[in-house]
């Protein structure tokens, strides 16, 4: 399939070092800059790497969480709100996640609707028209599978209540609820599975866990875009690194705290936690 090349957008771009995580331009006006360089169709496929974002915005508004939106998302909060209640203009996955839970009293029940939404939003990725751009979001899913199992088994929750099911991820999955979690066993379904076992098993702080993961992302984005040298993939994987240093620019050693504490709210389900694996004050 023909591709368009963008010579001139690529040579330009500064470059990126995951050990100095900066940058002097944001991954919001990047995507301003792109919707002007690329063709619609190469633009779609930017836009689907804020979808993440949107899909936050969409649970905070329809559980009224409090958290403050998030302006890295392609749809503003006042068109989320009134998509929320007249869903024509946005992605299929979330016109059919707003039609699932419209007459489903959950309010007492968030896991299960993050769940749902995540899962079409997951099965959506599969059918995009990019081969790289599907093998990212597969490799992020199964990323957060690991994540999410091993956290379980250390926290005593139900694996299966917390990992995200699709076609893509029935043999890994299937690892992880028979306990099998040796690394070799994952070899064939995810790249650096090994790397990624050792940093999730360490005993490292949270924020640098996550750091540590984020590392091998970044390496398997310039793997996996060695030889597109000027084509949608490259920017693509440029839009993804600065969605990362983004991030890490806001985070310190509090947010470590934070993101332990949220981690642990967001596997409680109706359970009583254990007051030993509750977060030191």
């Amino acid at each position: 399939m023909f591709k368009k090349n963008y010579y001139c957008l690529i040579a330009g771009l500064p470059d990126l070092f995951f050990n100095e995580l900066k940058s002097e331009i944001t991954p919001v006006s990047f995507r301003r800059i792109l919707k002007n360089d690329l063709i619609p169709a190469d633009f779609e496929f930017v836009r689907m790497l804020f979808y993440p974002d949107d899909n936050n915005n969409l649970l905070n508004q329809i559980f009224d969480s409090g958290a403050t939106f998030n302006c890295s998302g392609n749809f503003a909060k006042k068109f989320l709100d009134e998509q929320i209640e007249n869903p024509t203009e946005i992605p299929e996955y979330m016109i059919q996640f707003l039609k699932w839970i419209k007459n489903k009293d959950i309010k007492q029940h968030h896991l299960l609707a993050e769940n749902k939404l995540h899962t079409l939003f997951y099965e959506y990725a599969a059918k995009i028209k990019n081969r790289f751009l599907r093998d990212w979001f597969l490799f992020d899913l199964k990323i957060n599978n690991l994540i999410t199992a091993f956290h379980c088994l250390t926290y005593k929750y139900e694996i299966s209540e917390h990992l995200i099911h699709t076609e893509e991820t029935n043999v890994m999955n299937s690892l992880l609820l028979g306990n099998q979690l040796k690394p070799e066993y994952f070899d064939d379904e995810i790249p650096f599975a090994s790397e990624i076992i050792r940093v999730i098993e360490t005993d490292m702080e949270m924020n640098e866990k996550e750091k540590n993961i984020d590392k091998i992302k970044w390496n398997y984005l310039d793997e996996q875009t060695f030889f597109d040298y000027f084509t949608i993939e490259k920017i693509l994987s440029y839009t993804i690194k600065l969605k990362m240093i983004e991030r890490w620019t806001k985070l310190d050693k509090k947010t470590g705290k934070e993101l332990l504490e949220k981690l642990l709210t967001e596997l409680k389900t109706s359970y009583v936690f254990p007051e030993e694996f509750s977060v030191p004050k």
